[in-house]
This record gives structure tokens, sequence and C-alpha cells, in this order.
């Protein structure tokens, strides 16, 4: 089957050639001497896929002018979107180019759709993007580090947006769950479709061979007498099968409607499961801005709460000195007071001396006036 044979590009030799899709070896034939692309397609090596020409491509980022700006194969070069595997080492990137049918799809949020087109496995987690300048676009990715570049991918905090990476697992199950029914559908209804032509082909056939048959045995009618009556029944026999086979024709028509209806409500199912998958990446984005906003408003109020410690402790220097400088001046006055009432008290001891010393002279006077 087509959908077994996948197609390899070498960057090297410039060459295409097609491959089983169960082969593991991958082995570029061209050029003088042979060389293995890869010994364990597609976990090992390094690959891109174009979602537009459908091409793996084993690619060798040392190369000088390439990049996933433009497809090498192709030439897509609208609107590139990348995603890596974190199952695999194949990295899928989409273009917006026109093209008849692309089997696999990379999202504008860096899933791809409906898996990765390598390993037919999801991601284990959400898909978080950074800008490659290995590749020098945009990437996609569920692993912790980017596989070309080595950086570091920031993903969305479990803490923080538990309820949203919930939501957004949810869409893309159901997404993953309602593409294969509707891919399952839409086998069935072409395997119906398949049904309905043979039989409609082979009552044709069988219609023709029984008109046939009767004109044969109308026309012996007419030479013979005898041989009309039993013209006559083989003829209304294949009346009679006509009319069932066309009964037939008319059940596998319905059939095959039947089948197309329920491949447009698999198409609209898988529409709306996108559609939601959308409406989860938009609450993801705005949960993870409210957290950011909250981290920014947390951070501005732990430099306030900085801040204001830091002029209550100059607050508390200042006043210390203060109380100090005031203590020091307290006690100087204190002992200055005590000095004085210390010199006052000698003054009254001395004046009231004098003032004893001087009514005693009165008196002395007074006695000597008196006696004489």
């Amino acid at each position: 089957m087509l959908a077994d044979i996948v197609k390899i590009h070498c960057l090297k030799h410039h060459a295409n050639f097609p491959m089983p899709r169960t082969s593991r070896v991958v082995v570029c034939r061209e050029g003088a001497e042979t060389h293995t692309l890869s010994n364990n397609f597609p976990a090992e090596g390094s690959w891109v896929y174009c979602c537009n020409c459908q091409t793996f491509i084993a690619w060798d980022a040392n190369r000088d002018g390439v990049s996933l700006k433009e497809c090498v194969f192709c030439f897509s070069s609208l609107n590139p979107r990348a995603y890596t595997c974190d199952n695999c080492a194949v990295t899928m990137v989409d273009y917006d180019d026109p093209t008849l049918r692309k089997h696999h799809v990379v999202l504008d949020w860096g899933a791809p759709q409906p898996a990765c087109a390598g390993c037919h496995q999801f991601p284990h987690s959400t898909p978080q993007k950074h800008l490659c300048p290995v590749l020098q676009c945009e990437v996609a990715t569920a692993r912790k580090t980017c596989a070309f570049c080595g950086v570091s991918v920031q993903s969305v905090s479990s803490v923080a947006t538990p309820t949203a990476d919930a939501h957004v697992q949810k869409a893309l199950a159901e997404a993953e769950a309602r593409a294969r029914e509707a891919d399952e559908r839409r086998q069935l209804a072409e395997e119906a479709a398949r049904k309905e032509i043979e039989l409609r082909r082979q009552a044709e056939l069988k219609a023709q061979e029984i008109e046939k048959r009767a004109t044969q045995e109308l026309s012996r009618a007419q030479s013979s007498n005898q041989d009309s009556e039993l013209a006559r029944r083989e003829a209304e026999a294949a009346r009679q099968q006509a009319e069932t086979e066309a009964k037939a024709r008319a059940q596998a028509e319905r059939l095959a409607q039947i089948a197309e209806l329920e491949r447009q409500e698999a198409e609209r199912r898988k529409t709306e499961a996108e559609a939601k998958a959308r409406e989860a990446e938009a609450l993801a984005r705005e949960v993870e801005e409210r957290r950011l906003k909250a981290e920014e408003a947390a951070r501005r109020e732990a430099e306030m709460r900085a801040q204001a410690e830091q002029q209550a402790r100059e607050v508390a220097q200042t006043y210390t000195h203060k109380l100090a400088e005031t203590q020091a001046q307290v006690e100087q006055v204190a002992k200055g007071v005590k000095k004085d009432r210390t010199a006052i008290a000698m003054t009254a001891a001395i004046a009231a001396l004098l003032l004893v010393a001087l009514f005693y002279l009165v008196v002395t006077l007074l006695k000597q006036f008196g006696s004489a």
C-alpha cells in the first residue's frame, strides 16, 4: 500500500528515494559510496518532516544556508510552524502554502495533528514554543531542552495552572479520539462505496447478460413455437432477477448515502474538537497571563515591604541615637543641680553662723553699753 511507503531526502546528495515504513535502516545509495542515514528510523538521527510534500529530510544542522524557513524539497515557506517530537527524532514543519492534501499538520499552538508523523504518538505534555537560533524559526516541543540548540524550554507550571493543563490534555485526547473515529468512519464509508460500486457493476453485467439471454431466447421463440413458453418463463425470471438487482442497487446507494452522512458528521465533530482545543489553548494563555500578573504584584509588594522595613530600621536607629543623647543631657543637668544644692547648703550654713556671731556681738555690745 502507498501508506506504507515514505519519501526520504538526503541533503548530502540532494537525492530522493522511497523506503518502506517498516524498514528501520535508511541507506542512501547515491554517489560513489553508499552511506547510512539511520540504523533505527525514526528514533535515531535527525529528521525533518515537511507536511506539505510529506518528505522525511535527513537533517544536518551544520550545513550552511539550510533552515526551516523554507523546505529544501518543495520550497514551501509561508508561515512555518515546527514541532519536535519528544518520543522520536522527528521534527515536523508545516507551511500555509497551498497543497493537494496533508496527512499531518502542526496546529498554531504547536501540537501535531493527528499525531507525530514518525512514531504516530502524541506529546506527553503540552508543547511549549521557543525561538531556536539553529533552525532560525519558532519551535514547539514537550522536551525539557531543545534537540538543536540545547536551550531549556520553559514549560507551564503544573502548580500554577493545573486546571488549564487538565483541560488542554482532555481536549487533546478528545480531539485525537474523534479524529480516529472520523478516520474509521471514513474508511467504512469508502469500503461501503467500493462495495456499492462493485455491486452496481455486477448488477449491470448481470442485467446485460440477462437482457442478452432474453433477446436470444425471444429470437429463438420467434423461430420456434414450441420454445415460446419456455422463453417467456425465462424472460419473466430474467425480469424478476433484474428487478431484484435494481432493488439491491438502490439499497447499495442508500447505504452509500448513509456512509457519506456519517463521514460529514465525523468531519463536523472533528472541527468542533479542534475548536475546543483552541479554546483550551486560549484559556491556558489567559491563566498564564494572570499568573504573570500575580507574580508581578507579589514582587512589587515584596519590594514595598522591604522598603518599609528599611525605613522602620532607620527610624529606630534615629530614635535610639536621640534617646541616648537626651539621656546624657539629663545626666549632665542632674549633676549640675546636685552641685548647686551643695553650694546653697554651704552658703546657708555660713550665713547662719554669721547671723549667730552677729547676734552674740550685738548682745555683747548691749551688755557693755548697759554696764557703762
